[in-house]
């Protein structure tokens, strides 16, 4: 895998992981991609409201997938 692949891929994690640290499920992500990254799925809430995190959903920010594409061969 080459350096920018392997940042690419850190930078998703990241992105995943403080959706679940707010308790919710990334967008566009399956409980198996989150198994198969070795991250926790979120646990429901607990009966109570949604938090609200008083940011916008449009001005979070979410990778694209067309944002980079590796053309080196896989070693």
């Amino acid at each position: 895998m080459c350096l920018a692949c392997e940042e690419q891929e850190y930078f998703f994690r990241a992105w995943c992981a403080d959706f679940l640290a707010r308790g919710e499920m990334p967008p566009g992500v399956t409980t198996d991609d989150l198994h198969a990254m070795g991250l926790p799925v979120p646990k429901p809430a607990a009966g109570g409201p949604a938090q609200v995190t008083g940011v916008a959903r449009q001005q979070r920010t979410e990778p694209s997938a067309a944002a980079f594409s590796c053309d080196s061969p896989d070693e």
